[in-house]
């Protein structure tokens, strides 16, 4: 559809609206401008994600790889043949699928108890699974299915690893301990006792170093190859939930607490995916039995290949700086191999997963099922994929790179495809221009490699919500240094950015977008006018300068200058009071350069430093009478009957106050005879009853409310 650029807007129930669309001048430019995460998150997404770096790209793909008759799936493990295997609840199955793209999947092992919780990859590329509530590590390859128990004590194997021998280290609970299994004879061997209910998770490093993660207090225990155990880190959060360690040493960490308490201070109970939420060992194995309990869900097995050497921790993002944690923040923390730890990932979820695949960490969260990817060892986070509905409790790589993922709620494995979708697209948010606009020149800073594209169209309203009277999106624009929004003149704008590849294994990215507009100009708003009222003054001092005050405002928040016009009563034109403009809400006027008498005030105010001579717009206001008043009340005395009298009279400001003194003496307040300063003219008497036979002087002064004073004597003869 094609606009005619004069064409008239979408009345809002105002005939008003209409007008300004065909009639009005325009403001100032301005300019939309859409950059980093938080903005361009405003906005809906399809097919796209925002990293927090603020960079818009085309998401990843997730195929669902069969079905899997679970609400669970805890965790994942891959055979040498490629074969995948799924441990299961609440039923505590262990599932498996061939290597093939329409295979099924079979049952592999029923454990029998209500969770199948973790599994490994053992000696003689055996599958391991560990179960709850009885503590088995049962053979899932071999037919009989051979199953051993560390300890009597053991409940519950939460996460099971292998070194490179093949020995399988299990993090258990519920008396938290770190129990090895040999690989040759399978005996159980106990590596740790910690203090705390349970350890939830167990990684392995390259040289043989295992890590293990607590709940109570979030501690990740260090056990060196010759048996010494220390603890590596002490995360504010009370629960590590996943580990795992880079080809660098480094040691990642998820943490999973409903809530974080500061350094140093008391973290809060442990919690699950399921609902459930407790802290000691007796309700974890109730709300095991009851299926709501969680479990960490990734494994992760030796590496295969020599550890890269670590880079410098100049080049590591993150923070290093412990930060207050808010209450349900949970974060993934990178430990360097000289323990540094950085916070490379925050965010209100669950970390429930961790894996790492072509040096980037992969990070399944729940409760909304986000799958997270940090690139560049934490210097940028995107939320690459999120499922329609569920949580990410397991993250498998693929040989290949492929990640697959296990879900709960309901429990499902999907595979997250290596190419980009080939179509996203980012619909903004709505901008109020809050007045009836002229759109412009659109730009917007991209990254287009080879085969990649992004194309960009707007919409324009006068209702807040896009309905059939907003304009069709116009043409789509794809050279940033020429595009321009062909759409009406309106109050209400939107764009959408369309990204588009032919080649999956790349992506456009948008950094930036910017629209200019021009709103329709309207003249300032004078909403008062203040001039002073000497009457109620009580002519403390002598008013010589007034003060005018105005409050002021521009429905374009323009920038004002003002001009002072002066009148007075009688008067048949304005005089100018102001030669050059004023930029402030107030002025002072010397009142001594005009004669007495009633004046007014005209306020001029004008949009004009920010609109040309043609555009600008002024408004004014003509201020209620005020008075100026230099002259001093007249004083009239006259004597008699043992005293004396007086009239005072002002012609613009009541009297406020009058005072006598006798031959030089103290001055002595006097009164109204009718007791009060309310008039513009007063009676005083004087009464003189102990003055002296011969000559005396009396003086009498009186001050107008605005200051001025006047003053009148009289000579007092006494036989």
């Amino acid at each position: 559809m094609t606009f005619q650029s004069r064409r008239p807007c979408i009345a809002l129930a105002s005939v008003l609206i209409a007008l300004l669309c065909d009639h009005a001048l325009f403001a100032k430019l301005e300019t939309w401008r859409t950059e980093g995460a938080p903005a361009f998150n405003k906005g809906k997404k399809e097919g796209v994600v925002v990293s927090d770096a603020g960079k818009v790209r085309l998401g990843r793909t997730l195929k669902t790889l069969g079905s899997v008759d679970a609400t669970r799936v805890w965790d994942l493990a891959r055979d040498a043949k490629g074969s995948i295997f799924a441990a299961t609840g609440d039923e505590g199955k262990v599932y498996r699928r061939e290597a093939k793209d329409d295979a099924p999947w079979t049952l592999a092992y029923d454990a029998g108890d209500s969770q199948a919780l973790a599994l490994a990859v053992g000696h003689e590329g055996r599958i391991f699974v560990g179960t709850g509530p009885t503590g088995q590590v049962v053979d899932v390859t071999d037919p009989k299915h051979p199953a051993s128990r560390p300890a009597p004590g053991v409940q519950y194997i939460w996460d099971l690893a292998a070194d490179a021998k093949g020995n399988l280290y299990a993090a258990t609970g519920p008396t938290g301990q770190l129990w090895k299994r040999a690989a040759e004879g399978g005996a159980w061997s106990l590596v740790y006792d910690s203090k705390h209910d349970h350890l939830l998770c167990v990684a392995v490093a390259i040289d043989g170093t295992v890590y293990a993660g607590s709940d109570g207090e979030g501690l990740i225990y260090k056990v060196a190859p010759g048996g010494k155990v220390s603890v590596l880190y002490d995360a504010p959060q009370s629960e590590i939930r996943s580990l795992v360690v880079g080809q660098d040493g480094a040691v990642y960490a998820g943490t999973a607490s409903d809530s974080g308490g500061g350094a140093g201070g008391g973290r809060g109970p442990s919690s699950f995916p399921g609902g459930g939420t407790t802290s000691t060992a007796a309700s974890r194995s109730e709300a095991l039995t009851a299926t709501t309990l969680s479990t960490p869900a990734f494994v992760q097995d030796a590496p295969k290949t020599p550890p890269e050497k670590p880079r410098s921790s100049s080049l590591i993002g993150g923070s290093a700086s412990l930060r207050p944690i808010a209450p349900g923040d949970n974060a993934v923390y990178r430990i360097d191999a000289d323990g540094v730890a950085r916070e490379i990932l925050r965010a209100k979820a669950l970390m429930f997963a961790l894996a790492i695949a072509d040096d980037r960490v992969y990070v399944g969260t729940g409760p909304e099922g986000i799958l997270y990817e940090i690139r560049d060892q934490g210097r940028e986070t995107i939320p690459v994929a999120r499922l329609d509905n569920g949580q990410i409790l397991a993250l498998l790589v693929a040989p290949e790179g492929e990640l697959v993922l296990g879900n709960g709620d309901p429990g499902t494995v999907v595979r997250l495809e290596k190419g980009h979708t080939s179509e996203g697209e980012l619909l903004s948010d709505i901008r109020d221009t809050k007045l009836i606009s002229r759109f412009g020149a659109m730009n917007w800073r991209a990254e287009r490699p080879d085969g990649t594209d992004i194309a960009v169209q707007v919409r324009s309203g006068n209702v807040a919500e896009p309905d059939s009277t907003w304009s069709e999106w116009s043409p789509e624009q794809r050279d940033p240094e020429t595009a321009r929004a062909d759409v009406p003149s309106s109050r209400f704008v939107q764009y959408r950015a369309r990204l588009t590849t032919k080649r999956p294994n790349l992506t456009p990215e948008l950094s930036m977008f910017a629209l200019r507009y021009q709103t329709a100009n309207l003249p300032p708003e004078i909403n008062k006018l203040e001039v002073p009222d000497l009457s109620a003054l009580e002519g403390a001092t002598r008013q010589t300068r007034l003060t005018f005050r105005w409050d002021v405002t521009d429905p374009n928040d323009d920038d004002l200058s003002y001009h002072l016009f002066l009148k007075k009563e009688g008067w048949p034109s304005w005089v100018k009071l102001t030669d050059t403009p004023v930029t402030e809400k107030t002025f002072a006027w010397d009142a001594t350069t005009v004669p007495p008498g009633h004046y007014q005030i005209r306020l001029l105010a004008s949009d004009r430093p920010s609109n040309n001579t043609r555009d600008a717009l002024d408004r004014e206001r003509i201020s209620e009478s005020f008075i100026v008043d230099s002259e001093p009340p007249a004083v009239f005395l006259k004597g008699g009957g043992g005293g004396a009298s007086a009239e005072l009279k002002d012609r613009l400001t009541r009297v406020v106050k009058a005072s006598y003194a006798v031959d030089g003496g103290d001055w002595v307040p006097v009164f109204p005879d009718d007791g009060l300063f309310d008039r513009l003219s007063e009676t005083v008497t004087i009464p003189l009853p102990d003055l002296k036979p011969g000559a005396h002087v009396l003086l009498l002064r009186a001050t107008d409310a605005a200051g001025n004073v006047g003053s009148g004597d009289l000579l007092i003869k006494i036989p």
